[in-house]
C-alpha cells in the first residue's frame, strides 16, 4: 500500500517536501515528489522531484510513531535526506498533486463553458418546447440547466480529488504496515516536544528591535553606525591639553603659558634615531600570495627549420580534451558566520556533445581547511543537483547551491570527450546559441567552443563580449581572440629537461597577405589554465621571452620556428606555456 506524507521541519529531520512510501518485502521505498534539504537556521534548498529511494529494511536505522508524526532515520550513505518526520498522512492512488492540479483545472474550465452553452440551448429551446414561456421563463430554465450542470461537475471534481483516506486512519494503516518489517518501531502517544533553548546572548535579541521596513532599517544601520563612530572617536582621542595645564600650581605660570601652543609640536616632534641600515622591502600582508618576479622581455633571433600548417591553434583552453559535459564555475561567494563559513556555488553544465544527455546529477562535495601549518582538508558537506533532462546539444543549464565549507569539489557524472579533432561536438550552429545566454560565463564557453571548432563567428563573440569587458574575464577573452588571430601559433612544444629548454612551435599566417617583421612570444605560467572556470584569477606568469621570425610570412603559410631559453631565468618551475605571434613591436 502507498502511502503519501508531508515531511516537516523539526530539530531531528534535516529534509521537508512530500514523499510517497511503500513497504515492500525487501526494502522501504520512498518516491520524492519534491523534497529540499533542511537545516536549522538556513533556507531550504531547491526541490528534488522524481528521485526514487530504496531502503533495505536493514538501514532504516530508526523508526518511531510518535503522536500524530513519524520518524524515520536512514543509513545516510543512500541518501542526504535521511532523516524524515513525517505527518498529514493520505492513501489512494492520487496522482502527482501538479498533474491533480491540471486535471481539476480543465474540469472546471470545461464544467464553466459547458454551463454557459448548456444554459443559452435551454433558454433558446424552452420556447419551442413550451410556446407559452416567456423570456423571464427561458433565462429561469437556462439557468436551472446550468445549475445543475456546475452540480454535476462539483461531484466530478470531488471524485476526482478523493480516492483514499487521510489523517489518523492513513497514519495507523502505514504504522502496522511498518511495524511488520520493524519489529523493534517504537510508538509513543505524544510527539516529544522541542528541546528547551539556551539562555539566548544579548546581541541577538537586538535583532527582535529592528523595524521590518527597508527605509526604517537603513535609518536605524545609519545612526547606529554613526553614533558608533562618534562614541570610538571620543574615547580613542587625546584629551584638550588646556585643561589639564589649568590644573597645575600656581608656581608653574611660565610653563603654563607656553604649553598650549608648544605642546601640540612637541607631541609630534620624531625622536632621534641612531641610524640604521635600509631595510628591505616588507613582505606581503598575510593571506596574499607574493606575486613572482617576471623575466625581462628580451628579443632574440629564432630559427626557421620548414614549412608546416596549423589546423587549429594552441591554447591551454583546450591543452586538455574537450569533455562531453563541461561543468562551469560562474561564481563563489563566502558567508560568513560566527562558528563556520557558508560557500555559495553557481555552477552551469553545458552539453559540448552531439548526443542528448539524461539523467544528470552531480555531486558537490564541500571542505575546509585546518589552519596552518597542518592545513589539512576535509569534508564537512555534500549537495545533490539534478536535472531530468534531456539536456540537448548546446543547451546549457544552472544551479544555485550552498553549504558549510570554503572550498569545493564537483565531479563529472559524464564521461568521455568530444574527441581531439571536434567530431563528436555539436553543431555550431546549437553552440552559437549560447551567445544569447544570460549569465556570461555561459556565453565566454561559447565563444570558446567556436573557436575550438574553428567557425568565423568566434572572432565577431569575442569581440562583442570584450566591448562590455569585465576585469576577471579579460585573461579568457584574450587566449580566445589569440587562438582566432591571423597569426597564430599551433603544435607548440616545451622540453622540459634541464635548465636550457628547447622551443619550437609553428606560426601560421591565415590571412591573404604577407606579413613581415613578425616575432613569436613564449609565455611560461605559474599554474595550469581550465576552461571551466572562466571568470577564476589566470595564474601568475613568470616569464615571457620574445624571439623575432627572420623570414617573411606569406599568406596561408606557415614555418616552423625554433629557439633556446634558459628556465632559471623564470626563478620558479613553469606549469604550462601558452605563445603568441605577432609584429615584434606589438608582442613587447
Amino acid at each position: 500500500m502507498k502511502v503519501r506524507a508531508v515531511a516537516v521541519a523539526t530539530e531531528r529531520s534535516n529534509a521537508i517536501g512530500v514523499m510517497e512510501l511503500e513497504c515492500t518485502p525487501a526494502a522501504l521505498v520512498l518516491d520524492h515528489l519534491g523534497v529540499g534539504a533542511f537545516r536549522d537556521g538556513y533556507a531550504p534548498a531547491a526541490l528534488t522531484s522524481g528521485t526514487r529511494v530504496v531502503a533495505p529494511w536493514a538501514a532504516v536505522q530508526e523508526a518511531r510513531a510518535e503522536g500524530q508524526q513519524v520518524y524515520l532515520a536512514l543509513d545516510p550513505s543512500l541518501t542526504p535526506h535521511s532523516r524524515l518526520t513525517l505527518t498529514s498522512f493520505s492513501t489512494g492512488d492520487l496522482p502527482h498533486p501538479r498533474e491533480l492540479y491540471r486535471q481539476r483545472l480543465v474540469l472546471r474550465i470545461l464544467s464553466f463553458a459547458g454551463a454557459g452553452i448548456f444554459a443559452l440551448l435551454a433558454a433558446l429551446s424552452a420556447p419551442y418546447i413550451a410556446p407559452r414561456t416567456g423570456s423571464t421563463g427561458a433565462i429561469v430554465v437556462g439557468l436551472c440547466a446550468a445549475a445543475a450542470m456546475l452540480m454535476v461537475a462539483l461531484v466530478a471534481d470531488r471524485r476526482l480529488a478523493s480516492g483514499g483516506v487521510e489523517g489518523e486512519v492513513a497514519r495507523e494503516a502505514f504504522v502496522a504496515e511498518l511495524s511488520l518489517f520493524l519489529p523493534h518501531l517504537i510508538r509513543s502517544p505524544q510527539a516529544p516536544r522541542p528541546l528547551p533553548q539556551s539562555a539566548a546572548p544579548l546581541v541577538p535579541s537586538f535583532q527582535g528591535l529592528l523595524p521590518r521596513t527597508t527605509f526604517a532599517i537603513v535609518v536605524t544601520l545609519t545612526a547606529a553606525s554613526l553614533g558608533a563612530v562618534l562614541v570610538g572617536s571620543f574615547v580613542l582621542r587625546d584629551k584638550d591639553p588646556e585643561p589639564r595645564a589649568r590644573t597645575r600650581h600656581a608656581d608653574d605660570e611660565t610653563s603654563e603659558a607656553v604649553a598650549p601652543a608648544s605642546r601640540e609640536p612637541e607631541r609630534r616632534a620624531p625622536q632621534p634615531v641612531a641610524p640604521q641600515p635600509t631595510p628591505a622591502a616588507p613582505p606581503p600582508a598575510t593571506g596574499a600570495p607574493a606575486a613572482p618576479s617576471v623575466a625581462p622581455a628580451t628579443t632574440d633571433t629564432a630559427r626557421v627549420s620548414g614549412a608546416c600548417g596549423c589546423t587549429r591553434a594552441s591554447s591551454p583552453l583546450w591543452e586538455k580534451p574537450l569533455p562531453r559535459l563541461s561543468l562551469l564555475v560562474m561564481g563563489t561567494r563566502i558567508r560568513k558566520r560566527p562558528k563556520y563559513d557558508i560557500l555559495e556555488v553557481d555552477l552551469a553544465a553545458v552539453n559540448n556533445s552531439a548526443q542528448d544527455l539524461r539523467e544528470i546529477t552531480l555531486h558537490v562535495e564541500f571542505f575546509e581547511r585546518d589552519p596552518p601549518p597542518s592545513s589539512k582538508r576535509y569534508s564537512v558537506s555534500h549537495r545533490a543537483l539534478y536535472f531530468a533532462g534531456p539536456l540537448t546539444p548546446g543547451q546549457a543549464v544552472k544551479w544555485s547551491t550552498e553549504a558549510q565549507g570554503t572550498e569545493f569539489q564537483v565531479e563529472n557524472p559524464i564521461p568521455g570527450d568530444i574527441g581531439p579533432g571536434g567530431d563528436g561536438a555539436a553543431p555550431t550552429n546549437f553552440i552559437a546559441q549560447l551567445l544569447e545566454a544570460n549569465n556570461r560565463p555561459v556565453r565566454l564557453h561559447g565563444a570558446m567552443l567556436l573557436a575550438y571548432l574553428g567557425d568565423p563567428r568566434a572572432r565577431d563573440a569575442a569581440l562583442r563580449l570584450r566591448e562590455a569587458l569585465r576585469e576577471d574575464e579579460a585573461p579568457y577573452l584574450e587566449r580566445i581572440l589569440r587562438a582566432v588571430a591571423e597569426v597564430r601559433v599551433c603544435d607548440l612544444r616545451v622540453t622540459a629537461a634541464g635548465a636550457a629548454r628547447r622551443v619550437s612551435a609553428c606560426v601560421f599566417n591565415a590571412s591573404a597577405e604577407p606579413r613581415r617583421d613578425l616575432g613569436l612570444k613564449l609565455r611560461a605560467l605559474e599554474g595550469a589554465v581550465a576552461h571551466e572556470q572562466p571568470v577564476a584569477p589566470p595564474p601568475n606568469v613568470l616569464g615571457e621571452p620574445i624571439w623575432k621570425i627572420p623570414s617573411e610570412l606569406s599568406p596561408r603559410t606557415g614555418v616552423r620556428v625554433e629557439a633556446a631559453v634558459d628556465a632559471t631565468r623564470f626563478g620558479a618551475e613553469p606549469v604550462a606555456y601558452e605563445a603568441a605571434a605577432d609584429r615584434v613591436d606589438l608582442l613587447r
